[in-house]
């Protein structure tokens, strides 16, 4: 049984500046693709608030005071996000060190605006290849308890196909289908990876610079939180293994597998931009 399912992006429209508004929807959807055998699984997206702090790498990024998406410190100059985050944004407002993103007086955050920016070359928003950018940010930042880098996968790490590997993931996405907003508090959810046959077995298109997660058992990404990180801690170290991609435009709850960008797979392009390794 073939079937059409639509794709969309996680990215959040609101009133302009204006977090507390009630009118949130998609920016844009992505063409109808083809599915194969799709089992409809009941879902809650949900996960839990975070402890406060945890995970300091985490930014919230207000792009064009219009659009909100996830994004990882990966060095004190640079933030790597999603291409579909800012794929023709003008600026971009990155908050670091906060945990309620809706509460601008929180002590250990700190906010600076970025006009400097780049999605990658190759980056295709019809086959969803190549989803990630980079964000310079105006001047070092200063790590705090609060604020801090998360480290790359390396070399050696690509050679992992990481299917089965249990990693979690954070943002300020909604937590349903039906929520009107961003949530108030950074959360987290563990989820499970799937092999890129699987994920295939859903969305046809899916390469091999792509992760895809297990989102039976109710958990999984939503709109908002594209671009953040999909951490993974391997020796008592966390890394960012994956960039919030993109999603089923059916909806959050419906038990489509989620997509990430294989950071993996960007290492060299990452290195040749910024010199980290």
């Amino acid at each position: 049984l073939i079937q059409k399912l639509p794709f969309g992006i996680w990215y959040i429209h609101s009133a302009v500046g204006n977090l507390s508004a009630e009118e949130w929807r998609w920016k844009f959807r992505h063409p109808t693709l083809e599915a194969q055998s799709l089992s409809q699984k009941t879902k809650i997206v949900g996960g839990n608030e975070v402890t406060p702090h945890s995970y300091p790498w985490q930014v919230g990024l207000f792009i064009d005071d219009m659009y909100f998406c996830g994004g990882s410190i990966i060095s004190e100059d640079w933030i790597l996000t999603a291409a579909h985050c800012m794929d023709g944004a003008n600026f971009v407002d990155v908050v670091m060190g906060a945990h309620n993103i809706r509460d601008d007086d929180e002590p250990t955050e700190v906010r600076t605006t970025s006009t400097d920016f780049f999605t990658h070359e190759n980056w295709n928003s019809f086959t969803l290849t190549n989803d990630l950018a980079l964000i310079k940010m105006p001047a070092p930042i200063t790590f705090t308890p609060e604020i801090q880098p998360v480290c790359l996968p390396t070399y050696t790490d690509a050679n992992d196909d990481f299917v089965g590997a249990s990693v979690t993931l954070t943002g300020w996405g909604r937590d349903s289908d039906s929520a009107s907003g961003i949530s108030e508090v950074l959360k987290e959810v563990d989820v499970t990876t799937i092999s890129t046959a699987d994920c295939q077995a859903y969305y046809g298109i899916v390469t091999d610079n792509i992760l895809c997660i297990d989102s039976e058992g109710g958990h999984g990404s939503c709109n908002g939180d594209s671009g953040g990180p999909m951490n993974y801690v391997v020796g008592g170290v966390t890394q960012t293994r994956g960039i919030t991609s993109f999603g089923s435009s059916t909806g959050c709850e419906t038990g489509y597998p989620d997509g990430y960008t294989r950071v993996t797979s960007y290492l060299d392009w990452i290195e040749s931009n910024t010199g980290i390794a």
